[in-house]
């Protein structure tokens, strides 16, 4: 008889494995005191302030919060009715040294499923999609426009299939599924009855001579990009060529 092969983890298992110690393996977490002039911190603080609801009253949900960076942010901003969600116990605890946030460690996806209707102004879920295999990823659109407000409002930021660059932060971390585009997620948002799906380019921001010089790189190679693309297809507009894009999308007013 053949000795008995390594023992099989399942999916959901391997995962768990690798996020029990995201804290001290993932670079985006290596430093526990990062500042709030870091520049993980300015692009987070940008974008929410371009998308969050101008009611500071709006209930928030952060749907794989990690260190609580964002809500920490939306705190500092005046939000207040804060939540967040995350596998890592460690992160979580982390979340709760800089926010006053209601913080809850275990799966976003089944905090969604015992939500009531309608719970939520506002759900945020950065770097959370690129983990969700397709089942998971329907599912939690689902529950996600089950549980906002009419009106209300996702915020994605999720790596970019169109980036030339895409593998970079795709192969950089064992739990990631799928990058996206604005296509691809239209193709769940959109059947489900969301409006307004939106996405834009994450460039570097400004911010000091030296971010201001990585800018003006960026913009001529991404130019040179371009021009590559339409020396295929044949046509240049609506390109998004980020490492990650930002995507909204609302759910419809009644």
């Amino acid at each position: 008889m053949p000795a008995p092969g390594p023992e099989i983890y399942a999916l959901s298992e391997f995962k768990q494995f690798i996020y029990s110690s995201y804290g001290q393996t993932h670079p985006v977490f290596a430093d526990e005191s990062e500042s709030e002039s870091s520049g993980r911190s300015r692009l987070v603080e940008t974008l929410l302030r371009k998308a969050l609801p101008d009611d500071k009253n709006a209930s928030i949900l952060d749907f794989g919060c990690g260190d609580g960076l964002l809500l920490s942010i939306a705190q500092k901003l005046g939000y207040h009715d804060l939540a967040g969600v995350d596998l890592s116990k460690d992160l979580i605890e982390r979340a709760g040294r800089r926010t006053s946030a209601r913080l809850r460690c275990g799966s976003g996806l089944d905090l969604l499923k015992s939500s009531p209707d309608q719970a939520f102004d506002a759900i945020t879920a950065f770097d959370v999609f690129s983990h969700l295999t397709r089942p998971e990823l329907l599912e939690a659109c689902r529950q996600i426009i089950r549980t906002l407000r009419p009106g209300g409002r996702l915020l994605l930021l999720v790596p970019n299939g169109n980036s030339p660059f895409c593998g970079t932060v795709l192969a950089g971390d064992l739990t990631h599924e799928r990058p996206y585009t604005k296509t691809s997620l239209m193709q769940v948002l959109a059947p489900l009855g969301f409006e307004d799906i939106q996405a834009m380019e994450v460039p570097p921001l400004r911010h000091g001579l030296k971010s201001t010089v990585r800018a003006a790189l960026w913009t001529f190679f991404r130019a040179w990009a371009v021009l590559w693309l339409a020396a295929e297809t044949g046509y240049t507009g609506g390109r998004l060529l980020t490492l990650n894009i930002f995507v909204t999308a609302r759910k419809p007013a009644q």
